[in-house]
C-alpha cells in the first residue's frame, strides 16, 4: 500500500492527529500568534491595518543602496555599498516607509494636491537637466529615467506623490522663528573671543623614560587579554551565480541582431523634435469668464508687441509665469510631441519654423508660442545601435538563464551540502578559494597582520562565521546579495580565536603598556602643575582681590615656562586647539580656581589651559551675522518641529512592525 493510499484510508486517524498537534498552539500562543506562525510573512509592517509588503521594503532598500552608489560615482569615488547594508540602514528604510504611509494618510485627509506646473518646476530644478544655454535637456531626462528603470509616467507620478508627502513637513520646516534677544545672545556667544595660554604635556616626553617590569607586563597582558587575542581564521570556498557573468559568456548571432533591428524600427527611430519658446500667462481651470477674457486680452496685447518688433525673449522674462523657462527667454529646448500636454503640442507641431501661435489655452494657463527649430524624424543607422542590440539580446538571454539556474543552484548547494563542486558544474562557474579569512573580512598576512579586504559580501561573511557553519561545515544557503547575484559559501577549515602566550607578543604588549603609562604620566604632571598654579592664584587673589593683571605677577613667572604666548580662540573660527580643548576653554572663569583647567588629548598627552582675558564683542560684527544665523537657526527649529510632528503622528497611530522580516537573509532566524 502506497503512502497516499494509506492517508486516504485513514482520514479520521489523520484528522485526529492534526487536531492534537494544532490545539496546543492555540493554548500556548493564542490565535494571533498561531496565525503569525502559519502566515506567509509577506509584510514587514502595518499602518492602521494596511500592510507594507516585504517586496516594497526590499525595493526601497535597493533604491537607497543604488542612490548611495550613484552619489559616490558623481563625486568620482568608489564605495563598497554592501558595507552599508546593515541593520541600522534597514531600520531607517522601514521607518521611512512607515513615515510615508502616515503622511499619505494625512495628505488624503487634508486633500493636498500637486499641480502640473509645480511638478514641472521640480523636474526643471533637477541637477544636470539643463543644457549650457539653459534649455531643458530631454535626452538627459530620458537617460535619468532609464537609469532608474522607470517610465516617464511612473517617475512623474512618484515625484508628484513625494512632493505631496513633503508638503506638511516642509510647511513646518519653514515656520521656525527666534526672537532678536535670543539671536543676539547666540551670535554673541559664537563670536566671543578668549585669550588663553596653553601647554601640552606630551606623552612622548615620558615614553622613552619608561620601562615595564615583568610583573607590570604580566598584569597588563592579563587585564588587556582581548586586545592581543589572535583573530579567528577560516579557509572558505565561494560560488557565485550572477547575471553579469552569464552576459559575458553569451554569444549572439549576427543575423539575429539584424533581424531584431529590421523588426523593431520604432525602437530605433528618432522621432521629430521641435524647439520652441513660450510666454505663459496665469489662468486657473476654475477661472471666471471675466478672468479668462482678461488673460486672453493680455496675450493678444503681448502678441501684437512681438509682431511689431518687440523681443520675444525679453517679453518672456517680463511676463511669463513659467519659472523654469522665463529666465531663458521662454526657451523650452527640443522636445517630442508626447513631452507636452495635447493643446500645447498640437499648436507647436502645426507651426512652421519662426512662426508664432495664436494664444493657446492649456491646464497650465495661456501660452504664446514661437517655434524656433525643427529636427526631422529619422532612423538610427544599424551600425550605431548594433552594440546596444547585442547587449540587450545578451541581457534577455542571461536573465532567462539566471531564472532557470537560480532554483537549481539553490537546491544543489542545499541537497549536496558537503561540497560546492556539484553546483559549480551545473552553473559552469569556478569555485573561488579564500585562505586565512578573518571575521572582519580581511585576509591575514603571513606575518599574522590583517591584510587587504576580501571580495566577500558582509551577509555571506556572517553566514560563514555563524555558529551553524562552524559546527556543521556545510554549504550556506544561496544568498541573494544583490539583484541578479546569488552566492553560496562553505567553510573548509576553521581556527577559533586564541590568546597567544605573552612571549609571542611581548614587544606589542610592551609598546601598548608604554603608551598607556606615558599618557598617565603626562596627566599626572599636568594635574600637579594645575594644583600648584591654583594654590598660588588663591593666595594672590586673597592679597589683591579681582586683580585683572594677576597672571602678570612675577611670582607666577617660573610656572609659565613652556607655555605658549596668549592665543585668541572663538567658537566660530578655526583654531589650533582640538574640539575637546576648545570646549574646556569656554568652561574657564575668572575665579582663581576656575581660571586654569586641563584636558586629555587622545594619543598626544595632557593640555593645560589658562584664561588670560575675554575679548569684548564687536557689535558691528554681531549685527551683520544676525541675519545669516537667524535663517540657519530658524531652518533648524523648523526641522525640529517637522521631526516632532512626524513622531507625534507615529505615536498616535496604530503601527506594527516585524523586525525579523527585514533582516538580511543570512541573519534571519
Amino acid at each position: 500500500m502506497g503512502f497516499f493510499e494509506w492517508i486516504r484510508d485513514h482520514k479520521r486517524l489523520m484528522l485526529g492527529t492534526l487536531i492534537v498537534l494544532i490545539f496546543p498552539s492555540f493554548v500556548f500562543w493564542g490565535i494571533s500568534g498561531y496565525e503569525q506562525f502559519i502566515g506567509d510573512g509577506t509584510h514587514v509592517a502595518e499602518v492602521h491595518g494596511r500592510p507594507i509588503s516585504r517586496e516594497r521594503f526590499e525595493a526601497a532598500h535597493r533604491e537607497q543602496l543604488d542612490q548611495l552608489r550613484r552619489m559616490a560615482s558623481m563625486r568620482g569615488q568608489s564605495v563598497d555599498v554592501s558595507i552599508l547594508d546593515n541593520p541600522a540602514m534597514r531600520e531607517e528604510v522601514l521607518d521611512r516607509l512607515i513615515q510615508d504611509a502616515l503622511l499619505q494618510r494625512q495628505m488624503l485627509a487634508s486633500r493636498i494636491y500637486v499641480s502640473d506646473l509645480r511638478l514641472r518646476e521640480e523636474i526643471g530644478s533637477i541637477p544636470n537637466l539643463r543644457q549650457p544655454d539653459g534649455s531643458f535637456n530631454l535626452d538627459q531626462y530620458k537617460a535619468l529615467l532609464s537609469s532608474q528603470g522607470k517610465s516617464e509616467f511612473q517617475f512623474e507620478q512618484n515625484l508628484r506623490e513625494e512632493l505631496a508627502l513633503r508638503a506638511l513637513p516642509d510647511a513646518l520646516g519653514s515656520s521656525g522663528y527666534l526672537s532678536n534677544k535670543v539671536l543676539n545672545s547666540i551670535v554673541a556667544a559664537q563670536l566671543e573671543g578668549r585669550e588663553v595660554r596653553q601647554r601640552l604635556f606630551s606623552a612622548k616626553t615620558f615614553r622613552d623614560q619608561l620601562k615595564p617590569t615583568d610583573e607590570e607586563l604580566e598584569a597588563f597582558f592579563k587585564q588587556e587579554a582581548k586586545r592581543f587575542e589572535q583573530a579567528a581564521l577560516a579557509d572558505v570556498d565561494l560560488l557565485t551565480l550572477s547575471v553579469k557573468d552569464l552576459i559575458a559568456s553569451e554569444r549572439v548571432d549576427a543575423q539575429a541582431v539584424k533581424t531584431f533591428y529590421d523588426q523593431n524600427p520604432q525602437r530605433f527611430g528618432e522621432p521629430e523634435q521641435r524647439r520652441a519658446s513660450h510666454i505663459l500667462l496665469e489662468l486657473s481651470g476654475s477661472a471666471s469668464e471675466s478672468d479668462r477674457a482678461k488673460a486672453l486680452d493680455q496675450a493678444q496685447s503681448i502678441l501684437r508687441s512681438i509682431r511689431e518688433g518687440k523681443d520675444f525673449a525679453q517679453l518672456a522674462r517680463q511676463f511669463s509665469k513659467d519659472s523654469g523657462s522665463a529666465a531663458q527667454g521662454g526657451d523650452l529646448g527640443f522636445f517630442g510631441r508626447d513631452a507636452m500636454v495635447k493643446a500645447f503640442a498640437d499648436a507647436v507641431f502645426a507651426l512652421k519654423a519662426g512662426e508664432l501661435s495664436e494664444p493657446v489655452v492649456s491646464e497650465f494657463g495661456v501660452h504664446i508660442i514661437k517655434l524656433t527649430e525643427i529636427r526631422v524624424a529619422k532612423l538610427k543607422a544599424f551600425e550605431r545601435v548594433r552594440g546596444d542590440i547585442e547587449l540587450q539580446l545578451k541581457q534577455e538571454t542571461a536573465q532567462k538563464r539566471f531564472a532557470e539556474l537560480a532554483e537549481s543552484f539553490s537546491n544543489t548547494v542545499y541537497e549536496q551540502s558537503d561540497s560546492l563542486e556539484p553546483a559549480a558544474l551545473k552553473i559552469s562557474r569556478p569555485v573561488i578559494a579564500l585562505k586565512s579569512l578573518r571575521a572582519d573580512g580581511r585576509l591575514q598576512t603571513a606575518a599574522g597582520e590583517p591584510g587587504e579586504k576580501a571580495a566577500i559580501h558582509p551577509r555571506v561573511l556572517a553566514a560563514v562565521f555563524s555558529d551553524e557553519s562552524i559546527r556543521l561545515r556545510r554549504n550556506s544557503d544561496a544568498i541573494e546579495v544583490a539583484p541578479g547575484v546569488m552566492v553560496s559559501a562553505r567553510l573548509r577549515s576553521y581556527e577559533p580565536p586564541k590568546s597567544p602566550p605573552l612571549e609571542a607578543v611581548r614587544t606589542a604588549v610592551a609598546e601598548a603598556w608604554k603608551d598607556q603609562a606615558a599618557m598617565a604620566r603626562a596627566r599626572t604632571e599636568g594635574e600637579r602643575w594645575i594644583e600648584t598654579l591654583r594654590k598660588q592664584l588663591v593666595e594672590l587673589d586673597a592679597a589683591k582681590p579681582s586683580d585683572p593683571a594677576i597672571l602678570k605677577n612675577p611670582l607666577l613667572g617660573t610656572l609659565f615656562q613652556g607655555f605658549s604666548d596668549p592665543i585668541v580662540v572663538s567658537r566660530g573660527q578655526p583654531t589650533v586647539l582640538d574640539q575637546d580643548s576648545l570646549r574646556a576653554v569656554f568652561k574657564l572663569g575668572f575665579d582663581a580656581k576656575q581660571r586654569v583647567s586641563g584636558v586629555t588629548v587622545a594619543d598626544q598627552g595632557f593640555r593645560v589651559l589658562v584664561l588670560e582675558s575675554v575679548l569684548p564683542h564687536d557689535e558691528a560684527q554681531i549685527k551683520s551675522a544676525v541675519p545669516v544665523v537667524r535663517e540657519q537657526l530658524a531652518s533648524l527649529e523648523g526641522r525640529l518641529l517637522s521631526d516632532q510632528y512626524l513622531k507625534y503622528l507615529r505615536a498616535k497611530s496604530d503601527v506594527k512592525t516585524f523586525p525579523a522580516r527585514i533582516a538580511p537573509a543570512a541573519n534571519k532566524p
